[in-house]
């Protein structure tokens, strides 16, 4: 029995193994004896495969951890107390006033403090909203659920093309470009895919209306909730 030309088994990739490498896959089996060819092609997929498993830091379609995050818990808020502004879907087509400029001293910022919990006021308290998701893990595809009622009358609002903005750090972004939003139901959202690449208290960004101009009452809007990804 001629081993020579099979000795390479071992040592080469598993297409090589199977004599894919010198262009024809029944050269070892003529070299073997069927019970030493059955063990050779056994270890080469044995060896073969032990990378086979997929990467910690490749996306995965479904989140599979054991312990998936979610919101952090802590007292429910109330930043908007009794205040609530009844938006005016027509105040876009009209003059409106300019945002102050960087060096007028308003000391304002953009957004409003990032909430806690699974629901909570908007940032200008024109809205109310709920979220929820499916299991966040680390690298899986989220999905968010989101139901916004106005904080005026409490109707559910329609058509807010809500988009998610996440983020670890100020430097550290989520992956949230293929992210699609759908409206299954009047008021309530599905919105993702978006991805979490490392662990740690995420900041989780609605917009809402983000097309629109950004007058006090015009219906654009946002909320942020901090998201533990485990």
């Amino acid at each position: 029995m001629n081993t020579s030309n099979c000795d390479q088994i071992e040592a080469s990739s598993p297409r090589a193994g199977f004599g894919h490498k010198n262009g024809d896959p029944r050269r070892c089996e003529r070299e073997l004896s069927p019970p030493l060819y059955g063990i050779a092609v056994g270890l080469v997929v044995t060896l073969g495969c032990l990378g086979c498993s997929s990467s910690s830091n490749s996306p995965t379609n479904a989140a599979n951890c054991s312990n998936p995050g979610g919101a952090v818990a802590a007292a429910a808020d109330s930043h908007c107390g009794s205040t609530l502004l009844t938006v005016d879907p027509n105040i876009c087509g009209t003059t409106v006033t300019p945002p102050p400029s960087d060096d007028a001293g308003s000391g304002t910022t953009e957004y409003g403090d990032t909430l806690y919990n699974s629901e909570g006021d908007d940032d200008d308290c024109k809205y109310h909203v709920t979220w929820s998701s499916t299991a966040i893990c680390e690298n899986a595809n989220v999905t968010f659920n989101v139901k916004l009622t106005a904080k005026a009358g409490g109707a559910a609002v329609t058509g807010a093309d809500p988009a998610i903005e996440a983020f670890l750090t100020d430097t550290h972004p989520g992956r949230v470009s293929n992210q699609k939003t759908q409206e299954p139901s009047a008021g309530n959202y599905s919105i993702g895919p978006v991805q979490f690449d490392a662990p740690g208290q995420w900041t989780v960004r609605f917009h809402f209306f983000e097309t629109g101009c950004d007058e006090p009452t015009s219906p654009h809007g946002h909320a942020a909730f901090y998201v533990n990804v485990p």
